[in-house]
């Protein structure tokens, strides 16, 4: 059995299809993501589909739009409901930083109110979504990690995991973060619907990822997809 613990399950034009392919395909725990309040209803509303589970938040790139927290908190009281994400700062866009601090954190604290772990996007902004995840205490995916290893490290040493998706295939820093990072921190994911070398990033994708983490470490395949499963199964405390 496989994890996806990172795509937007609500942009397929037929969600109920792509989770029977993936699970077709060994994929059996599918982690969709909310970027603002609509689409977090929506992968609440999605978790009717077999091993699908659901993470709500405001994005980076919604964090100039107005939002009720409320709806949020009323959100997370459904036991589908495993994490607070999408969320995080991204300095490529043109918002500007502080509202994307006051909102980032607005999300890290509701998620510790919760006791649930967070889902970050940490777009040219590692060291400073670092600091913030240091000052609280929650457990912390940082999806599609593409800073520096030694911001990292830190966030490892700290107990974060990291998720990796199929722009780990290309290798560079993706293979040092492979050979530095502990397996028992590495998730993996899509970010579906995002487009990789002109391929889809199809839930399926996710067992590539797993063979090449395996090569990477040089460790056996089977034992390297249970433990990156069991990871997910942890993290995010949810049943086989």
């Amino acid at each position: 059995m496989y994890a996806d613990v990172h795509l937007h399950l609500y942009e397929a034009p037929d969600p109920k299809k792509l989770v029977a392919e993936a699970r077709e395909g060994g994929i059996t725990l599918l982690i969709t993501n909310g970027e603002n309040v609509d689409t977090s209803r929506r992968c609440v509303e999605l978790t009717d589909l077999p091993g699908v589970y659901a993470a709500v938040g405001i994005h980076p790139s919604s964090s100039n739009k107005p939002y009720d927290r409320s709806v949020l908190e009323n959100l997370l009281d459904n036991d589908r409901v495993v994490a607070v994400g999408e969320i995080g700062l991204d300095a490529k866009y043109d918002i500007d930083m502080d509202l994307q601090r006051r909102v980032f954190e607005d999300m890290v604290s509701l998620a510790s109110e919760h006791d649930l772990p967070v889902i970050v996007h940490s777009g040219r902004s590692y060291r400073e979504v670092a600091d913030t995840l240091f000052r609280y205490d929650v457990l912390a995916d940082l999806h599609w990690y593409s800073g520096s290893l030694d911001v990292a490290l830190e966030l490892a040493q700290s107990g974060h995991f990291f998720s990796l998706g199929p722009a780990s295939l290309k290798g560079g820093k993706y293979r040092a973060l492979i050979d530095e990072l502990p397996l028992f921190q590495l998730l993996t994911e899509t970010d579906y619907p995002v487009r990789i070398g002109g391929k889809d990033n199809h839930p399926l994708r996710v067992r590539e990822v797993v063979e090449h983490i395996a090569r990477v470490k040089n460790l056996p395949l089977e034992e390297t997809r249970s433990a990156i499963y069991n990871n997910a199964l942890k993290f995010f405390g949810v049943g086989p």
